[in-house]
């Protein structure tokens, strides 16, 4: 999982639907709206071109009113079968780097099994945190929209 500086974690859910439909979801900014963020949180989005080098920006609202800044910029885009870009978080600890997420989309015949790999997270404590909210994405989040 790790090395002294760098940790990665590894998620991966399968949902009853066809890869086409999970993959819209991640990557047509009216759908992703709907479902981005963990239990509880509304989306919107600020930027979003989904095309290599292209900038996304999403202000995530929590319950309590605090606003958390994701961006980054696509690196690599295979229609329905794979997203790799970074993760900046633009607000709070200006020490936390950029990552990598890479989410690949395996065809199932008739399902998708998502896989989400998180590259280069700056700490294990980190890696748990992304961990819980990745968690919550795919599972009160992708899998209750595209239910």
């Amino acid at each position: 999982m790790n090395n002294a500086q760098n940790f990665t974690l590894q998620l991966s859910n399968t949902y009853s639907v066809p890869t086409e439909r999970v993959f819209n979801a991640w990557t047509k900014p009216e759908e992703l709206e709907k479902w981005w963020g963990p239990a509880g949180f509304k989306t919107k989005i600020v930027e979003m071109n989904v095309e290599v080098d292209g900038k996304y920006k999403y202000n995530m609202h929590s319950p309590d009113g605090q606003v958390h800044i994701i961006a980054g910029q696509y690196l690599e885009i295979v229609k329905n079968e794979k997203l790799v870009f970074t993760w900046k978080w633009e607000n709070g600890d200006d020490e936390f780097p950029n990552t990598v997420v890479t989410v690949d989309f395996i065809n199932k015949n008739e399902s998708t099994e998502l896989v989400i790999t998180h590259k280069d997270l700056p700490s294990e404590a980190e890696a748990n945190n992304h961990s819980h909210g990745w968690t919550s994405f795919l599972h009160e989040g992708l899998k209750s929209y595209l239910a």
